[in-house]
């Protein structure tokens, strides 16, 4: 041993050998490390809602077919995949500065991402339809919902601000353009003249929507509006016998008029409309709905069917209960038929059909006309002890639209009756007023009364 350690080429052999050693079991822990490392920290993120943008020829070129927005996938390490989600520093995009016209399949690209990240593009290529970009002008029609004007009133010819727009577009597109509508879906029911925007869709022959740009996208729509008949109350008659133990309690209709549109020579002769209600197969509480007959000479009603609320009850409980009342009152027989008999002078209701609608309060400043009811009449109808209701007379009441609180515009007010006693009590039919209000003079249909 001493001689091998005394030699110096043994020396260096063993040296060679402990340094050969290190070497491999330094290395071979690196590599694990590194490995480890690199492991950990790697990630892979989804974007959503990455837009795409496309390079091409926008002077005469018309592009379709590319996406707004892709998907996105990244991998690699973990800090520069958590950077680009949180910057989205990168683009993608489509190439087609070099494309021919017709239809072709191009491969959406990246650029500006980082070089140690995968990027995956969702679609990765897109069929994109090139061709030559065209211009023209074409005039707009406008389409007006159901709901835009009210019931007994019709829409005039809207008035359109611009008349034509120009829509670009693909040329074998524009040859396809059929309809440019404007379509005014408003529900306001409005009784005179409104301006609204509406958005301009084009549409090819079968009513696809095209895939185009239009410049404006809005216009401004004016609808003139006019009366188009007149306000009559409603009548509801019972027809028929409900079952055996059944009666009918009350039928309250849904409105209390309907509009008739017709000549006014017609019109003028119409009070009200009488609807016949079949309870023949009525055996509980129900909800019917009827049709409203065209008056004799008049072209349509509005609305065409109203709903009816029938109250039912069973004559046995009916019964029952007068008997109850009956048996409670039997202490003092003469009393009890004297106070029956009195109560049944006592309460009575008195009608006035046609009474005038008055308007008070109305400021200086305004003018009012009133909408409904159309003719300015109601129907009252007083309920009190006989010999006072019996010395009630038209000339003592009035029936009063308080319009102090109005603004411009639509205004509805409830009716009110004055000339009455404090323990008469009274119901008008229709319970309420409509007025368009206006601070230009207008003529005023509404006469007025002092209160």
């Amino acid at each position: 041993m001493d001689r091998i350690l005394n030699n110096k080429w043994s020396i260096r052999i063993i040296a060679l050998l402990l340094a050969a050693i290190l070497f491999t079991s330094v290395n071979a822990n690196n590599n694990n490390a590194t490995t480890f490392s690199t492991t950990s920290s790697s990630d892979t993120e989804v974007i959503e809602n990455v837009p795409v943008k496309v390079y091409y020829d926008k002077t005469n070129l018309y592009i379709s077919g590319v996406p707004e927005t892709v998907t996105v996938t990244l991998s690699g390490p973990r800090s520069i995949v958590q950077s680009a989600k949180a910057q989205q520093d990168f683009t993608v995009y489509a190439d087609l500065k070099n494309a021919s016209i017709g239809t072709q399949e191009v491969k959406l690209k990246v650029k500006d991402a980082s070089d140690r990240l995968k990027v995956k593009i969702n679609p990765a290529t897109v069929n994109v339809n090139v061709q030559e970009k065209v211009t023209k002008k074409f005039s707009v029609d406008v389409e007006l919902s159901k709901s835009v004007v009210a019931d007994g009133y019709q829409a005039g010819t809207p008035i359109i601000d611009p008349k034509k727009v120009s829509i670009t577009g693909a040329k074998d597109t524009i040859e396809q353009i059929a309809y440019v509508k404007a379509t005014l879906e408003n529900d306001g029911k409005h009784k005179s003249e409104f301006t609204d925007k509406a958005t301009v869709s084009v549409f090819d022959s079968n009513l696809n929507k095209l895939d185009v740009d239009v410049s404006p996208q809005e216009v401004e729509v004016t609808v003139p509006v006019e009366k188009v008949g007149k306000s009559v109350p409603i009548k509801i008659k019972q027809e028929g016998t409900p079952e055996s133990d059944i009666e009918i309690s009350s039928m309250t209709p849904d409105k209390v008029e309907v509009v008739v549109v017709g000549d006014d020579t017609v019109l003028d002769k119409i009070k009200e409309i009488e609807i016949p209600i079949d309870v023949t197969k009525i055996k509980a509480d129900t909800v019917k709905e009827v049709t409203v007959p065209v008056p004799s000479g008049a072209k349509s009603v509005q609305p065409t069917t109203i709903e009816v609320k029938i109250k039912t009850v069973k004559k046995s409980e009916a019964t029952n209960k007068t008997t109850t009342s009956k048996e409670e009152n039997t202490t003092n027989p003469d009393e009890n038929t004297t106070d029956d008999s009195e109560e049944k002078d006592t309460k009575i209701s008195k009608s006035f059909p046609n009474m005038q609608v008055y308007m008070s309060g109305l400021k200086n400043t305004f003018d009012s006309q009133m909408v409904t009811p159309a003719n300015g009449k109601v129907s009252v109808t007083i309920t009190g002890e006989k010999k006072i209701v019996d010395d009630i007379a038209v000339k003592d009441l009035s029936v009063i639209a308080n319009l102090s609180k109005s603004k411009a515009g639509d205004y509805s007010v409830p009716l009110e009756l004055t000339g009455l006693p404090d323990n008469v009590a009274y119901v008008i039919n229709p319970t309420k007023a409509d007025f368009i209000i206006t601070e230009k003079e207008a003529q005023n249909t509404v006469p007025s009364k002092n209160t």
